[in-house]
């Protein structure tokens, strides 16, 4: 991976709260600029390829743990928090190796910042096989660790899949990581 490019540009998402947005989801080993990012999330990955997953009630879907920055937070420290929050995993910042970005530009008022930005997406690995997952807010009510197919018959229709898809498939490959 390499510079920023453009996988794919949705003209208008509306999310769950109504709200609509045109979002770039954006593949690139290189962070958004820091100043632009409003949340972040981690593709995280056990030992064997399995993935975790959270059911947001407010998101109304299965997704990759994480969510807004607060003020004054790190990108990454955002992340590290989000996930300690939604599966109970501590993470280490180190590992967190960007992946890409979904920039959002608002048709309608909505949770992201009124000029927009961007949610950057990262990847990262725990050591062990399918850690215990446990959530302490009440952002998540269900959390799992999925093989690649579930992982796609879960989220494959959210409007961000296409990054999800690019970052888990190796260069002219598969998509890795058991079914």
């Amino acid at each position: 991976m390499s510079g920023p490019r453009v996988l794919a540009t949705i003209p208008e998402v509306v999310l769950a709260d109504g709200s609509r947005a045109a979002v770039d989801l954006v593949l690139s080993s290189e962070p958004a600029p820091d100043a632009d990012v409003f949340a972040a999330l981690v593709m995280l990955e056990d030992a064997e390829g399995s993935f975790a997953l959270v059911y947001s009630p407010r998101r109304e879907e299965w997704a990759s743990p994480g969510g807004f920055r607060e003020p004054g937070e790190r990108v990454r420290e955002t992340v590290v928090r989000e996930v300690l929050e939604e599966t109970g995993l501590l993470l280490d910042e180190t590992g967190l190796v960007p992946g890409g970005y979904e920039r959002f530009r608002p048709l309608t008022p909505g949770r992201w910042p009124r000029e927009g930005g961007c949610l950057q997406v990262f990847r990262a690995q725990v050591p062990t096989v399918r850690p215990a997952l446990s959530a302490t807010g009440a952002d998540v009510v269900d959390h799992r660790w999925v093989g690649l197919a579930e992982f796609e018959a879960l989220c494959g229709e959210a409007f961000w899949w296409p990054l999800a898809e690019a970052l888990l498939t190796p260069p002219g490959g598969r998509a890795h990581g058991p079914g």
